[in-house]
């Protein structure tokens, strides 16, 4: 039986061991409990070590696949949002060089004969182009494995942003329906609250084909409908059977 919250833990009671000593720490660290660490001599050394592994462990618990996911997802929208500033770069650098008019990205990059510096960017953007095949097959591969309900529900990359934008798949499986229908429209939802602007229905599951396809006066409702699925599926994804 543990100690009683509300009473003192003498150092005489704590162990020697600084593994141990990490495990109480950890234990009591969200509790009432009091660790008196400075009486009977404790070694500030021993306190020191235990902290750290302590801090250790924490962060190793984090580490879950879903944070992986998070990154891999979060890069290819960086590498999208790079690739439109290359070739947007692109298509402003060979009209000024060459005089001709506004000419296409991709008839750009088939030209063998561009300026050096033209070059360099041309290969910087198909490096993107490559890194976001890579990405993108990399979640089609890893995403089911994580949170094949989710992805069943959402399609692969809509359930990694779903997932991201409250940072794990933990604190999704928290969340009421109401909430994740509104992932994402948060500007918007504040703007209601301040002004009195209509109210959002839906914010990245816009990105979902039957929110997209749907009648204007539908949206809000088929939203509701796909944030539902969405709070069951994280439930089952996060608290089912790890066994299986």
């Amino acid at each position: 039986m543990g100690t009683p919250i509300g009473t003192y833990i003498k150092a005489s009671e704590l162990p020697s061991e600084a593994n141990e000593m990490a495990s109480v720490l950890e234990e009591h660290s969200d509790s009432q409990i009091d660790i008196n660490l400075e009486s009977e001599g404790i070694p500030l050394s021993l306190i020191r070590e235990a902290s750290i592994i302590q801090a250790r462990n924490k962060i190793k618990s984090q580490l879950t696949p879903d944070k992986d996911l998070i990154q891999s997802i979060e890069a290819l929208d960086e590498a999208h949002e790079t690739i439109n500033i290359v070739s947007e770069r692109l298509t402003a650098w060979y009209t000024q060089v060459t005089g001709e008019p506004r000419t296409k990205v991709e008839e750009i990059l088939k030209q063998e004969a561009l300026p050096s510096r033209m070059v360099i960017l041309k290969d910087f953007y198909m490096s993107n182009k490559t890194l976001i095949t890579s990405l993108s097959e990399y979640l089609d591969q890893e995403a089911p494995k994580v949170f094949p309900n989710l992805v069943n529900v959402l399609g692969t990359q809509l359930a990694v942003r779903i997932v991201a934008a409250v940072g794990s798949l933990s604190r999704l499986a928290r969340l009421p329906s109401s909430t994740i229908q509104l992932l994402g429209a948060e500007k918007a939802l504040f703007r209601h609250m301040s002004d009195g602007s209509p109210p959002p229905k839906h914010g990245l599951l816009y990105q979902h084909p039957s929110v997209k396809q749907a009648v204007r006066k539908d949206k809000g409702r088929v939203s509701r409908k796909l944030a539902a699925k969405v709070a069951i599926a994280s439930k089952i994804e996060y608290y089912g059977d790890k066994s299986e």
